[in-house]
């Protein structure tokens, strides 16, 4: 049952991002604003190979690009979420595959050099200060 509520999850998100191409416009990028006087300037910025490009806006297209810029937002959210998906799925594959955990676990506390020294409640050795 868990399989196929991750593989729905993994699903219900690849169709939120088809329906966001194909309905919306995505650009990368933020959409900054300068005050010059009473005049407003806007600019879309993004990095290419470490540079930074810039492109004026006209403010008639100001809310068009801010939306074009958070449906990009939003793209890569969901291209994350696609991936944690991914990687429960392929977690629970190699465990049933290997029989070992999913390996989902930071530390927990098992370590090969540590295990014996927690299991007794012993402190670790000091290495000598002298010289030697």
């Amino acid at each position: 049952m868990k399989k196929t509520t991750q593989l729905a999850g993994y699903k219900a998100t690849v169709s939120r991002v088809r329906t966001l191409l194909l309905r919306e416009r995505v650009v990368s990028g933020t959409l900054n604003v300068q005050t010059v006087g009473n005049a407003r300037r806007y600019t879309l910025t993004d990095k290419v190979e470490g540079k930074t490009r810039c492109l004026y806006v006209p403010v008639s297209m100001e809310a068009e690009v801010r939306r074009y810029a958070e449906n990009w937002r939003e793209l890569k959210s969901l291209m994350l979420e696609m991936s944690e998906w991914t990687r429960r799925l392929l977690a629970e594959k190699i465990a049933a595959t290997t029989g070992r955990g999913a390996g989902t676990r930071k530390n927990s506390g098992k370590g090969a050099a540590g295990a014996g020294r927690k299991a007794a409640g012993r402190p670790r050795r000091r290495k000598s200060r002298s010289g030697s």
